[in-house]
């Protein structure tokens, strides 16, 4: 992220004592669109070059729909990741099929162990994940890299044919990192997480074996506009909106995805153009996670965190506006992913409301098994925040967030159930002042509010800056701490 940052901080810098507004005032719309144009379609946005093939799909009979869709997904990854990686997609679908499969026979098994089936599923699963970024760390020699670029350039990805790399390298990238290096882009993370639904389900017996064909599981796993990141949909609502889709055609559908798309657009083109200028000024030439102290504004301290956040939720939900814009112009109705979770009131409010198609999954095959297997619901949240934590990233900044999360989650439904347990005896002296607060309105909803967006914020200071996070956090604290010291003279 930092090497994506300092890339992009170079390229759109103001010049030194001028704002970005006035920056963008005073320059000609070629020039904003030769300076901002490859970062607004950079990343997730590389999701809008599918929107070329959704004509193919709406030319196709209802029966051949299934086949448009892997046809066009294939072409789609093919031109932003290269050629090769189709092949690698297509192999990767079929290997998964065989093994769900096999799976749906072995789950039904008496005569094997319990947790076999499960703990196999497991491990082909989470070891692809794995072992796809371990392909990301192969290098092959640089001159051999660089002969490979020069004669065959077509078999890189588009953000390496195109040019993009010469902003922070003075060569070529290895082939098999640019492929492989972010499993974020290259749908692999969502491959996962579709995988871990669809297993589960088989479990459970819940997937006809009618519905369990090659070709519906290729297509599942492979629509084009929530490929890369989602939203992420389960096997038997994908197969039922797959079959409504020629109904839902409409003039006004057509509208509402265009709408859809173009809000995307903007709310990218707001991150790109305004907020993340200023936050990576502050983190990368403020050194914000190196020398936290060296930032002498303590609001500029606390609320870049804030910043971060609210970047990654308009460029994710961004994202999330194309692609549901694209899948409804085909007449595909995806799951919403993003729910006001800016009004949450409560951790469990917010995880309803934010990554809801992820976090409805987390909660589902991971968290509400581990309680139905009578795990302490405290360790439950943990684990079921380890595993989306590691979905994100496989680093120790990322782990530690997760048991953050999960220990904060926790406290959260702890002091939910007492807060009902007082509500339930009215007759008691906490009871009494818990009313008397709450006749206080609004006062207790936007405390309630502001504990949770800092609490949801602040935590993320450990995924995004690792120990530097640390740094920052305990700087948020010696600050006030050094102020009231001052102020009652214990210093």
């Amino acid at each position: 992220m930092h090497v994506l940052a300092a890339t992009i901080l170079a390229q759109i810098a103001p010049p030194t004592g001028q704002t970005f507004r006035e920056m963008l005032r005073q320059m000609s719309w070629e020039n904003w669109l030769a300076e901002f144009w490859p970062y607004i379609f950079a990343d997730r946005f590389m999701v809008i070059l599918f929107l070329p093939l959704v004509p193919i799909l709406l030319l196709l009979p209802r029966r051949h729909l299934r086949i448009g869709i892997i046809v066009t997904s294939l072409i789609f990854i093919g031109y932003l990741f290269g050629p090769v990686y189709p092949l690698v997609w297509l192999a990767m679908c079929v290997t998964f099929y065989w093994l769900s499969e096999r799976f749906a026979v072995e789950a039904k098994r008496r005569d094997v162990l319990q947790w076999g089936p499960p703990l196999a599923a497991i491990l082909c699963v989470g070891g692809w994940y794995v072992g796809s970024m371990a392909l990301g760390l192969i290098n092959i020699t640089r001159d051999f890299n660089s002969e490979l670029f020069d004669r065959a350039r077509w078999l890189f990805p588009l953000n390496v044919r195109d040019g993009s790399w010469r902003f922070f390298l003075t060569h070529p990238p290895q082939i098999f990192a640019a492929v492989f290096f972010v499993p974020q882009l290259n749908g692999i993370v969502i491959f996962t997480i579709r995988m871990m639904h669809y297993f589960s389900e088989l479990k459970r017996d819940t997937i006809p074996r009618a519905e369990r064909t090659l070709l519906n599981f290729i297509a599942f796993a492979s629509f084009g506009p929530t490929l890369m990141q989602g939203p992420i949909e389960r096997f038997h609502d994908f197969q039922a909106g797959l079959a409504r889709c020629h109904e839902r055609r409409t003039r006004a559908d057509v509208g509402a995805g265009l709408a859809r798309i173009g809000l995307g657009l903007m709310k990218n083109v707001f991150c790109v153009a305004v907020l993340l200028p200023l936050v990576l000024k502050i983190v990368v030439d403020g050194r914000y996670y190196e020398a936290p102290a060296r930032v002498q504004s303590y609001a500029v301290l606390f609320f870049c965190a804030h910043l971060q956040v609210l970047w990654i939720y308009l460029h994710f939900s961004g994202y999330c506006d194309i692609a549901i814009g694209l899948a409804r112009l085909v007449g595909y109705r995806a799951v919403e992913n993003f729910d006001q979770p800016w009004l949450a009131t409560s951790l469990t409010d917010m995880w309803r409301r934010w990554h809801i198609s992820f976090s409805f999954i987390l909660r589902d095959y991971v968290f509400m098994p581990l309680v139905r297997q009578r795990w302490n619901t405290t360790i439950s949240l943990v684990v079921t925040f380890i595993v989306c934590a590691l979905l994100h990233n496989l680093n120790l900044g990322y782990l530690l967030w997760g048991v953050l999360m999960g220990l904060m989650v926790a406290v959260n439904q702890k002091w939910s159930r007492w807060m009902r347990q007082l509500d339930r005896h009215p007759t008691r002296r906490l009871a009494a002042v818990r009313q008397a607060w709450l006749r206080l309105a609004p006062l207790p909803t936007i405390c309630a509010w502001a504990l949770t967006i800092n609490a949801f914020v602040l935590s993320g200071l450990v995924a995004f800056g690792g120990q530097g996070g640390f740094r920052v956090a305990w700087e948020l604290i010696r600050r006030p701490a050094l102020g009231l010291a001052d102020a009652l003279g214990w210093r």
